[in-house]
C-alpha cells in the first residue's frame, strides 16, 4: 500500500465526498471549496496499538476545524459506500458468485473473475475504495474531528466510527487475508511507502481491540450534551443501544469465524458478546444494512434491482436452486418472492403486467456460458417488477430500486447462537435446535411469508426439514452442516459473508464450478481469496499469495487433488 496525501482540491470532488446537493452548500460552511479537505500531520505516533497516542500539528488543527461542520456528511458517506462502492466490481463478480449465491450471465465476464481469473481492475477498486476512500479519506478525518476538536462532546461518534471500521475491516481481510494496517487504525498515514502488512491473526486481534473498547466506552458516556448522528447515521440514527447490540453481534460472527483456528481464544471473544448485557441484534429494526440513496432522494439504486434492469446480469445459481427445493419436502416459500420462474425478460418486463411462466424454479449452473438476455428463459432471474413504482417494497416482488442490502440481519444471530450453543460456549440460553429454528423463523418473517403466504406456510416448511433429526441423534459435524447451510440461505445476497462462511466451514456442499480459468487456483479446487493489486507488487512486504491459498482462518481445503470434496472436520480441537 503506497502512503499518500489525501489531498482533493478539486471542488466537484468534494461535494461528492461530503453528499452536497450542490457545491452552494459551501457558501454556507465559509471555506475555501480548493483547500484539502484536512492536513494530515501528525506528531509523534507509533504503529502499534489502536490508541490515539500523537497530536496534530497547528495547520493539521486549522484543516480540522474547518470541515467540522460538514463531518456528519463525512460519517454519512463512510457508512453508507463502506460495503457498497462500485458493488458490481468488487463484490458481486467476485464474492457474490464465489458463495454460490448468483451465476454470472454476461459473456464478456466468462474469462474473468466469475470464473476465477483474477482481474486487477477490479481488484484494485476494492482496495483503493477501503485505503484511500474510507480509510485515509473518511475514517482519519472523522477520527481526528472527533477526537482533537471536543473529545467529550463527540465521544459516542468516535467509537461509533471505530465499530463500524472494525467491520469494514473484517470484510478487507478475510478478501485478502494479510493486509496493510498499522497507523492507519489509528486515523494516521504511515510515513514509509513500503508499509508493512499485518497478519491476519494480528488484524483479527486488532478488530477485536476496536470492538472490545468501543463496546466498554459506549457504556461511559460523558455526562453533558453529545453529538447526534442523527440523519447521517442511516444505520441507527446516532442510537448507542443499536449501534452496542451491532458490535455484540459483529464480535460473536468473527468469533466464531477464528473458531477452527485458535477455539480458546475463539470462545474468549464470542463469550465476551454473549453475556455484554446490550445484548445481540433484538428484532429486524437493529439489522445492519444499507438503505439505498433511491429511497429518500432518488440516489443509487439497489445493485441487485440494477443488475435485473441491465438484462439479467446475474441468475439463481444451480446451488440456491438445490437448497430451495432439498431442505424441506416442500419448496423454500423464500424462493417464490425473490425469483421468477424461468420467463422472457420481455414477458415479465411488458408494460401490461409480468407474464410468468409456469416452469419449474431453476438455477444456473456456475461457470456456465451465459446467453445474455435469453438465459431468463432457462434459468430464475430475480424477481423485479420494472413496472411498477420503484420506492415501493412489495414483499410479493422482492426487489425494487429502494429494497435494503443487509450486512448483519436478525436471523444471521439467531444461527450464531445456535452455532456457539453446539459448541457450548457459556452465556446461550436455548439449545442449537431451538436457535437454528428461529434462525429460519426470522429470515421467513424478515421476507414477510408470514403476511404474504401465511404462518402456515412458515409452519409447513418447517414441518418438513428433512434433516431436522439430526439435533437429536446426529453428530456435531451433521448438525453444523444444517445450521450454515440455513444460514447460508438466510444471509443471501450478501456475498462477503456467505463466501467466508464457505471457506471457513466448508458448508453448504457448494457444486464444483465447471469452468475455472484461473492461473492460480488449481482444477478442481474452489477459489480461497482474491489477490492483491498489482500495484502493490512493488512493495517487497507483501506476501506472496495466490487466489487458491487459503487465508489464516480457513483450515482445511474443501476438495482433495481429484476435485473430490473433503469431508469437514470443524471440531477437531
Amino acid at each position: 500500500m503506497k502512503a499518500k496525501k489525501y489531498n482533493r482540491f478539486k471542488l466537484f470532488a468534494l461535494c461528492s465526498l461530503l453528499g452536497f446537493a450542490s457545491c452552494n452548500d459551501f457558501d454556507e460552511m465559509n471555506i475555501d471549496p480548493y483547500a484539502p479537505i484536512y492536513d494530515i500531520s501528525v506528531i509523534g505516533g507509533t504503529a502499534e496499538g489502536i490508541d490515539i497516542d500523537y497530536t496534530l500539528s497547528d495547520a493539521a488543527m486549522e484543516s480540522i476545524r474547518a470541515m467540522e461542520s460538514a463531518i456528519g456528511s463525512v460519517f454519512g458517506n463512510f457508512v453508507y459506500e463502506g460495503a457498497y462502492n462500485d458493488y458490481q466490481i468488487t463484490t458481486n463478480l467476485t464474492h457474490d458468485i464465489y458463495s454460490a449465491y448468483f451465476a454470472n450471465n454476461v459473456a464478456g465476464f466468462q474469462q474473468n473473475s466469475p470464473t476465477y481469473s483474477y482481474n486487477d481492475g477490479w481488484s484494485a477498486s476494492r482496495w483503493r475504495h477501503f485505503y484511500d476512500d474510507r480509510t485515509i479519506g473518511e475514517y482519519s478525518q472523522l477520527l481526528k474531528t472527533f477526537y482533537f476538536c471536543d473529545k467529550e462532546y463527540y465521544h459516542n461518534a468516535f467509537y461509533i466510527t471505530r465499530i463500524y471500521y472494525a467491520f469494514l475491516i473484517s470484510m478487507q481481510t478475510d478478501t485478502y487475508g494479510d493486509i496493510p494496517l498499522e497507523y492507519y487504525v489509528k486515523g494516521m498515514v504511515p510515513p514509509s511507502e513500503k508499509v508493512n502488512y499485518m497478519p491476519q491473526e494480528k488484524v483479527y486481534e486488532t478488530i477485536f481491540a476496536l470492538l472490545d473498547q468501543a463496546i466498554d466506552q459506549l457504556g461511559k458516556t460523558p455526562t453533558g450534551k453529545q453529538y447526534n448522528l442523527g440523519d447521517y447515521d442511516k444505520c441507527y440514527g446516532g442510537d448507542v443501544n443499536q449501534w452496542l447490540r451491532f458490535a455484540n453481534t459483529l464480535r460473536l460472527r468473527l468469533a466464531l469465524r477464528i473458531s477452527n483456528i485458535n477455539p480458546s481464544y475463539a470462545e474468549q471473544q464470542g463469550v465476551a458478546a454473549l453475556t455484554h448485557p446490550a445484548g445481540l441484534l433484538k428484532d429486524d429494526a437493529d439489522n445492519m444494512k444499507l438503505t439505498p440513496k433511491y429511497s429518500y432522494n432518488d440516489g443509487n439504486e439497489n445493485i441487485y434491482t440494477l443488475l435485473y434492469e441491465w438484462s439479467a446480469n446475474v441468475l439463481m445459481s444451480q446451488d440456491m436452486e438445490m437448497a430451495y427445493k432439498n431442505q424441506s419436502t416442500i419448496l423454500d416459500p423464500r424462493c417464490e418472492i425473490l425469483w421468477w420462474r424461468p420467463t422472457s425478460l420481455d414477458d415479465l418486463n411488458a408494460k401490461d403486467g409480468p407474464k410468468e411462466s409456469d416452469k419449474d424454479f431453476k438455477g444456473m449452473p456456475i461457470g456456465e456460458l451465459p446467453k445474455g438476455k435469453t438465459s431468463a428463459e432457462t434459468y430464475s432471474p430475480s424477481r423485479v417488477l420494472l413496472t411498477q413504482d420503484q420506492h415501493i417494497l412489495d414483499p410479493l416482488h422482492w426487489w425494487c430500486k429502494a429494497r435494503e442490502i443487509v450486512w448483519l440481519g436478525y436471523a444471521e444471530s439467531r444461527f450464531l447462537l445456535a452455532e456457539a450453543a453446539l459448541r457450548g460456549w457459556q452465556g446461550i440460553g436455548k439449545s442449537a435446535k431451538d436457535y437454528y429454528l428461529d434462525g429460519i423463523r426470522a429470515s421467513m418473517e424478515y421476507y414477510q411469508i408470514n403476511q404474504t403466504k401465511g404462518q402456515a406456510a412458515i409452519n409447513d416448511y418447517i414441518d418438513g426439514l428433512k434433516f431436522i433429526n439430526v439435533f437429536d441423534n446426529g453428530s456435531k459435524e451433521e448438525q453444523l452442516e444444517q445450521i450454515i447451510t440455513q444460514k447460508w440461505i438466510a444471509v443471501f445476497p450478501n456475498g462477503n459473508e456467505g463466501w467466508a462462511e464457505f471457506r471457513r466451514t466448508d458448508y453448504p456442499a457448494l457444486a464444483n464450478i465447471l469452468q475455472n480459468t484461473s492461473s492460480d487456483v488449481p482444477q478442481g479446487k474452489f477459489i480461497k481469496r482474491v489477490r492483491y493489486p498489482d500495484n502493490e507488487s512493488s512493495n517487497p512486504n507483501k506476501p506472496s499469495a495466490l487466489q487458491g491459498d487459503r487465508v489464516w482462518w480457513d483450515v482445511a481445503d474443501t476438495n482433495n487433488d481429484n476435485g473430490a470434496r473433503v469431508t469437514p472436520n470443524n471440531f477437531r480441537n
